[in-house]
């Protein structure tokens, strides 16, 4: 049975687009393993598709770890992958070898990027550059 956390006490700053927490929200783990939904994009056989699918936040001493191992030249993509995505309740739905066959390339990069966060820098390279431009 998952033990239900409590989610983050959230405030907003003068930027109304950063969300401050508290540190007792993180120490109690608020923010590990979080779920949220996204839409996968990507394309196959010269069609475009898109997926819905639920990414949990991994802890720090999971990615880390992967981040290690990816920077040491692993390939970890379908383990991190198959880490992160998740059903309703949070249960893993792919191992990493499930990943490695059933997942065509397209897919494993476009769940990948959402998974590691590429989205997220991608996000922050734009809004420094649009407050740069300002």
């Amino acid at each position: 049975m998952a033990i239900a956390k409590k989610a983050p006490t959230k405030s907003k700053l003068a930027d109304d687009s950063i969300q401050k927490i508290s540190l007792v929200d993180i120490k109690s783990g608020s923010l590990v393993g979080q779920i949220r939904d996204e839409v996968i994009e990507f394309w196959h056989e010269g069609e475009q598709y898109s997926v819905d699918v639920r990414i949990q936040s991994l802890p720090f001493v999971e990615t880390e770890s992967l981040h290690k191992r990816l920077n040491a030249g692993e390939d970890v993509a379908s383990e991190w992958i198959s880490k992160a995505l998740v059903d309703d309740e949070g249960k893993q739905q792919f191992t990493a070898a499930q990943v490695d066959q059933t997942f065509v390339q397209g897919l494993a990069v476009a769940v990948f990027d959402k998974v590691w966060g590429a989205d997220n820098l991608k996000k922050m390279a734009e809004k420094l550059t649009s407050q740069e431009a300002s």
